[in-house]
């Protein structure tokens, strides 16, 4: 094993967790520097957040010249370990990105806490093989930097159980948001055998409180989480977002949408009528003051919100009348109808 160049600065370590605790704990190990192409930043590390992983970014500089992993290798990926184990807890998956997967193949035979490994665009190691743990190998067929004959040298000293996965039209580095999400859900539904079970997570916030975060896979692609439920906003590409999610005007019709048509419902269910079901359809748009007569504002512009209720079932004209004006006293349509206090402080 050789020693790496005496003159290699990469950065420090950095973790990026999710919106709730995480499901377990990884190591995503690349190198910030290679000598074929230019080396854009990936998207994985944050998409594998989203999908409930805390992921610490391990930099090891540039490649050797060699696919033979340097003791400065192993020694960043023990200090990493030691970091995550220390401050959150012991690491149960390595990923080895590019270059950085013959260091990660090298290094698992070291960490006894470490359930599964997995390689992304590797080179084969030169010198050792690949440890017993499962092994899961990802590589474009058309990679134009490491051949994906690389990723057959992989497979074939590893150790069963072992899989490979082609990520047909993925980029060398998995720079795009769509990929990697894609990479994230295989690399999430591959471990989870070997993974530890998850702990019970706490409420993030209390009851009737929503927390949005950036989720770090797009520009602007937020993560939702309400109670127990998680959700994506995102803006559609054409306004620069990776289109991963409604955006904020489709998710406030849809709050909208969603209590017209419980509210009917409810009123239905309570006077015994046979409503079998309730379609909303609603848009947004912005208007001229001057164009609505009823309006107390006569200036500038105004939103609104236009919407459509078909209700379905054996009734009168009078009872279908009636469900549809229960509709306009549904709580998130008096709200909006009412004077809104907002307040925001500094968390």
């Amino acid at each position: 094993m050789t020693t790496g160049p005496a003159d290699r600065a990469p950065a420090a370590p950095s973790l990026v967790l999710p919106a709730r605790p995480p499901r377990t704990l990884a190591i995503y190990a690349f190198r910030s520097a290679r000598t074929t192409g230019p080396g854009v930043p990936s998207a994985l590390p944050s998409a594998l957040a989203a999908r409930g992983i805390g992921v610490l970014r391990v930099d090891l500089g540039p490649a050797p010249s060699s696919a033979t992993p340097t003791d400065d290798d192993l020694a960043a990926l023990m200090r990493a370990a030691e970091i995550l184990r220390s401050e959150h807890g012991e690491p149960a998956l390595l990923v080895g990105h590019a270059a950085a997967g013959p260091a990660v193949l090298a290094a698992t035979a070291a960490r006894p806490g470490v359930r599964a490994v997995v390689t992304i665009a590797s080179p084969a190691p030169r010198a050792r093989q690949p440890g017993r743990l499962p092994l899961l190998i990802l590589h474009a067929p058309d990679d134009p930097v490491v051949s994906v004959h690389e990723a057959g040298r992989v497979f074939a000293a590893g150790r069963h159980p072992r899989s490979f996965v082609a990520l047909d039209g993925v980029d060398h580095d998995v720079s795009r948001p769509h990929h990697a999400r894609r990479v994230a859900g295989l690399i999430v539904a591959w471990a989870e055998p070997y993974l530890p079970d998850p702990a019970p997570s706490p409420p993030v916030g209390p009851p009737g409180s929503v927390v949005v975060t950036d989720a770090g896979t797009g520009r602007y692609t937020q993560t939702i989480t309400a109670g127990r439920h998680l959700l994506t906003a995102d803006e559609p590409v054409s306004l620069g977002g990776a289109d991963a999610g409604p955006n904020p005007y489709e998710l406030l019709l849809a709050a909208l949408g969603a209590c017209k048509s419980m509210t009917i419902r409810m009123y239905a269910e309570r006077k015994g009528l046979p409503l079998h079901r309730t379609t909303v359809r609603l848009s947004h748009d912005r208007v001229h003051a001057t164009d609505c007569a009823d309006c107390e504002q006569q200036v500038g512009m105004l939103s609104r919100i236009r919407t459509e209720i078909d209700v379905e079932g054996p009734f009168s004209d009078q009872d279908r009348r009636r469900l549809i004006e229960i509709a306009e006293r549904c709580p998130v349509h008096r709200t909006l109808d009412s004077e809104i206090i907002l307040e925001t402080t500094d968390g």
